[in-house]
């Protein structure tokens, strides 16, 4: 919850700008194209929402483990946009990315000991969004989104870690909902936007470690702040 009232934070200046460029309309007839490219940066946080294995609870389990708790941190995401116009309040987006995210989960042990497995991916990534807007106010409009992604990862790292460690699989697919603001300038469109993200598919590696018998599914949650330029 903290992490969404800091995102939306972010949004305050937004409601400065839509009173400073609401004066004279810009790229008036910018929404009548059919077609719109354009490109976006991101920053992510991203966890796994864990469910515990129901050997976990059993008491020779708690003489040795006492809880595992998700781990995030911030990532980064770039990509291009591919905006085809349905209605004057609704588009069709394809958002093809690559992201990088670092999370994991921590082992809180009996013992005192405190033990953490952090798994850094790479994925691509292709969210198909629709987008529903508002009325255009002068040089800006509020609007939301949702669809579903699918991701896969890329690169050497999962295969570098052992069965002795947590090991996440591949593919992912998740439905995603937010929420933005389109603002118009003179030669571009500006939309910063929060997108939420909730995995459907148990990216759990069944390994035979304390790690993975611990746990019955680990699912990917991301909330990604938007800079998208149209």
């Amino acid at each position: 919850m903290k992490k969404f009232f800091l995102i939306t934070f972010l949004f305050i200046p937004v409601l400065g700008m839509a009173q400073r460029y609401g004066f004279e309309q810009n790229l008036p007839y910018y929404d009548d194209k059919w077609f719109r490219p354009g490109f976006f940066v991101a920053m992510n946080y991203s966890t796994y929402r864990l469910e515990h294995h129901p050997d976990f609870f059993l008491p020779q389990n708690l003489d040795s483990v006492r809880a595992v708790n998700p781990v995030g941190t911030p990532g980064i995401t770039l990509g291009f946009i591919a905006n085809l116009r349905l209605h004057d309040q609704v588009d069709f987006r394809f958002n093809p990315g690559v992201s990088f995210y670092q999370r994991g989960i921590e082992m809180d042990f009996t013992n005192g000991t405190v033990e953490e497995q952090t798994i850094e991916n790479t994925f691509m990534e292709f969210p198909f969004l629709f987008k529903f807007k508002s009325i255009r106010r002068k040089n800006w409009r509020v609007y939301m989104v949702g669809g579903a992604k699918y991701s896969i990862e890329v690169g050497s790292r999962r295969r570098e870690r052992t069965d002795e460690q947590l090991r996440t699989t591949s593919p992912d697919f998740a439905i995603e909902f937010g929420f933005g603001f389109d603002f118009y300038f003179e030669m571009f469109k500006f939309a910063p936007e929060i997108r939420f993200s909730r995995g459907l598919l148990n990216l759990l590696n069944e390994d035979p470690n304390i790690y993975a018998q611990s746990l019955l599914s680990l699912k990917s949650q991301t909330v990604t702040l938007y800079l998208n330029f149209e």
